[in-house]
């Protein structure tokens, strides 16, 4: 079976070619354009221009996944950080045999937790896993823990800041997506309430979400409230001294504290940590500071969130692994007459 698979985000839309076969995915050839376009039509239109042979390529897709950003509803999406909107009528016009699969991009964030991407992903805290996979390295998906059957919480900043809980399951695993994203931020103490009203300045004193902070354009406006200067965040973190700034140490507090949040909030057996923010630079994970706020807590709520491993997945192409992963998944059910 062949399918493409869209990982489409705020800046950067991705194409590729996967096939399944006997459960094996695999990928093959793919592109990778800008996401400031008028319309998903427009978008697609690109695809094939950019693409080799796109009429031989049109007849053999049998499943469309798109993964964006943005809550699913009836079939569509209304893009978060970008102008179009993703519909399965627009896309069915493009490829008339396929079927369609919808769903917002953590999901199959979520989703890559189960491919072969998470074969490179890192510790960030250890936690408790199961004896000998420290020291190999390995995520073991949804049994990172002896006989646990609770989610993994998967989270990340990018142009925008994502999270889903993939879930076990009584016959295949699941994801519940959601916009926690965009909930209030909690700062706390004078030095964050005065870059609590600093972002809010900007918003005309509008509410400070999880994203505002959380995220590259949040990045750059802590950089620019310390530094009194803006900056893009490509040029200043790669500056030398910046993994012991008070913009590192604040961003990596930021980070852990919405990490532990997401963790007391589902009781998840390990948590992901992925996009492009911190896969960029990796100290804003792996600062002290993070590890320090994910594990502030007190009683028995400490005592859960040292159990509890943090891994960084910085594959850039985890959004479009996990969509062929669901992908997979959805054709397996729909072959099997709709069984879950």
């Amino acid at each position: 079976m062949d399918m493409l698979a869209a990982d489409l985000g705020g800046t950067q839309s991705r194409f590729f070619r996967f096939s399944c076969e006997d459960r094996e995915i695999s990928v093959k050839e793919g592109v990778v354009l800008s996401s400031r376009q008028s319309s998903f039509q427009s978008l697609l239109e690109e695809v094939f221009s950019k693409w080799s042979d796109s009429g031989k390529f049109l007849r053999n897709i049998s499943l469309l996944i798109f993964a964006a950003a943005g809550p699913v509803r009836n079939g569509r999406i209304v893009m978060t950080n970008a102008d179009f909107v993703v519909e399965e009528e627009t896309a069915r016009a493009f490829f008339p045999r396929a079927r369609c699969l919808v769903m917002n991009d953590f999901e199959a964030q979520a989703w890559a937790c189960l491919s072969p991407v998470m074969e490179e992903a890192s510790l960030v805290v250890p936690g408790r896993l199961v004896p000998g996979s420290v020291a190999e390295g390995s995520f073991d998906g949804l049994s990172g823990m002896a006989g646990d059957k609770s989610p993994v919480a998967v989270l990340g900043a990018g142009t925008g800041l994502g999270a889903a809980w993939l879930l076990p399951g009584k016959n295949s695993p699941f994801v519940l997506p959601s916009e926690a994203g965009h909930a209030p931020f909690p700062f706390e103490g004078p030095e964050e309430s005065a870059f609590a009203d600093f972002l809010s300045s900007r918003r005309d004193g509008g509410e400070v979400t999880a994203e505002h902070v959380l995220s590259g354009s949040g990045l750059a406006l802590l950089h620019e409230y310390l530094c009194g200067y803006s900056g893009d965040p490509a040029v200043f973190t790669q500056e030398e001294g910046f993994e012991e700034s008070d913009c590192c140490r604040l961003f990596a507090r930021f980070y852990g504290r919405f990490c532990r949040m997401a963790a007391l909030t589902l009781l998840p057996q390990a948590v992901v940590v992925t996009g492009g923010v911190a896969g960029k630079t990796p100290a804003l994970v792996r600062h002290p500071e993070f590890v320090r706020e994910f594990l502030r807590s007190r009683g028995a709520q400490k005592r859960f969130l040292e159990g509890v491993p943090v891994w960084q997945n910085a594959h850039p192409r985890a959004g479009l692994w996990g969509a062929a992963r669901a992908g997979a998944a959805f054709a397996e059910e729909m072959a099997a007459g709709g069984e879950s």
